[in-house]
């Protein structure tokens, strides 16, 4: 209802508040180069945007992003369908998934960064190598969930392999996927991010790293903003297209 949704829009107003007025005290206590002002920060932001190469710095950025989760989302969603379907061979490819799973992502930047070089391919690896666990787990669960009702039922009407994934395992484990995909644009923003910072000088990463090397801390946390902004509005944006094809993330 209207009324819950004002509540809840009121309880997330007061969190910034109260957030922005630590921020504010902190920033009274506190010399600039450790906690800058908040004036300090929103100038710094709209310097940002004022700045010729902003748009191909998160342009540099969201592509490699995109690229990432791509690759992740295509491997992880066809092994996902795979191991769901044939529990034998996912006791193959369980260990695999673990290792992706377990392996921190730094470990994976540095071995990217002696398979790759600094030409922002590991910042792609690393995005994909995270997306593949999550979204084999969770497609896999899925395929297991479906209704075994509507199985027998397709198989009473005889469907194809082909017709059964399509119209009864496919609609059924979409919820899952959704879910996947929030949690991966969610963290992939972050490795992307952390991988540019660690192996280029391009990209919003390599913007924080100029940011850190000149002592701009209002600068690394204007990036920061923008970083936050920048997921959620890809995650609002996932959760808006999940809802108009009849998704369950809304």
């Amino acid at each position: 209802s209207m009324r819950a949704k004002a509540g809840l829009w009121l309880r997330r107003a007061l969190g910034v508040g109260l957030l922005l007025g630590a921020w504010q005290l902190a920033s009274l206590h506190f010399p600039p180069l450790v906690v800058p002002p908040i004036p300090q920060v929103a100038a710094t932001l709209v310097h940002l945007f004022q700045e010729p190469d902003f748009w191909p710095t998160v342009g540099t950025t969201l592509l490699r992003l995109a690229a990432g989760l791509a690759i992740g989302i295509g491997a992880g969603g066809v092994l996902g369908l795979i191991f769901g379907l044939c529990p034998k061979l996912e006791d193959v490819g369980t260990p695999m998934i673990h290792v992706l799973q377990s392996v921190p992502p730094v470990c994976w930047v540095v071995l990217a960064l002696v398979w790759f070089g600094f030409n922002g391919l590991p910042c792609i690896f690393i995005v994909a190598t995270a997306t593949v666990p999550t979204v084999v787990i969770n497609l896999s669960h899925g395929v297991r969930s479906v209704d075994r009702e509507l199985l027998e039922m397709a198989k009473l009407y005889r469907f194809s392999h082909w017709k059964t994934l399509r119209h009864v395992t496919l609609p059924s484990i979409r919820p899952y996927f959704n879910s996947a995909l929030e949690i991966v644009i969610g963290g992939g923003w972050k490795l992307a991010v952390m991988g540019e910072v660690l192996t280029t000088n391009s990209g919003i990463g390599g913007a924080i790293t100029s940011a850190r090397l000149n002592v701009q801390p209002d600068a690394i946390i204007a990036w920061a903003f923008l970083l936050v902004a920048g997921c959620f509005l890809t995650q609002k944006l996932l959760r808006l297209l999940c809802c108009r094809k009849g998704g369950a993330v809304c």
